[in-house]
């Protein structure tokens, strides 16, 4: 009887390691200030992986990790089997603040169930914010801010995915935004867009809409510089 009750126990009760899941270790950069390491083993950490933008339909990550989860499972799970260990993600600025102020937590949730997935396949996550890739997605009000305003709106993006990511070891490294340019030029409200498109896609887009007063690389860097100390406000809550 009393070996007929251990088997049951153990049957209903899995072992203690099939219950709770190793976390990864965290990701630092290296003492030498060369290359990464992990914690706490100091073992080198050399990032490879993939761009994980859109799908063979260019749609975005947000079009349908809500209905076709078991296709991102999927698809972190053939990146991991190719030798990844990181995944870029590219978050859209629309689908994570429903107003300047105000955080979409639907999903933000869904991307902490993303960080949960890549830690469980055994993958990190560099994390790209503020896409603003599609023109007719892009809110209006978000669109016809002046400068100061949008820099403001972008930081309470940064702020809302910092607080959702600060706990979670799975995450790399963070990405401001996907190459972000200075304007040479005066900027027409509400530009912020590059022209240039792929598939109805547009990668790249402007962070400045005044002309700075220093002219040619020093302008390119002071612009820079004032966006990415705007930007990096959140830092203060991870």
């Amino acid at each position: 009887m009393r070996s007929l009750l251990a088997i049951m126990v153990v049957l209903i009760c899995p072992p203690i390691p099939a219950l709770l899941a190793a976390s990864p270790p965290w990701v630092m950069v290296a003492k030498d200030g060369d290359g990464f390491a992990l914690l706490p083993s100091g073992r080198s950490f050399i990032p490879w992986g993939f761009n994980y933008d859109r799908d063979y339909k260019f749609r975005l990550i947000e079009d349908y990790w809500d209905t076709e989860w078991a296709t991102v499972e999927q698809d972190f799970r053939e990146m991991k089997e190719l030798g990844a260990n990181v995944v870029r993600v590219h978050l859209q600025f629309n689908k994570f603040m429903d107003r300047r102020d105000k955080p979409n937590q639907a999903n933000l949730a869904r991307l902490e169930k993303l960080i949960r997935l890549a830690e469980d396949v055994g993958l990190y996550i560099g994390v790209t914010g503020l896409g603003s890739y599609r023109a007719e997605d892009v809110p209006d009000w978000y669109k016809t801010m002046l400068e100061q305003e949008h820099w403001a709106a972008q930081t309470q993006f940064w702020e809302a995915i910092a607080k959702t990511c600060a706990d979670r070891p799975g995450v790399f490294c963070y990405n401001l935004m996907n190459e972000p340019i200075v304007s040479d030029s005066q900027r027409p409200t509400g530009e912020w867009m590059h022209p240039l498109a792929i598939e109805g896609l547009h990668y790249v887009e402007f962070i400045t809409s005044t002309r700075l007063a220093v002219s040619g690389r020093r302008s390119h860097l002071s612009g820079y510089d004032r966006w990415y100390r705007r930007s990096v406000n959140m830092t203060s809550v991870i």
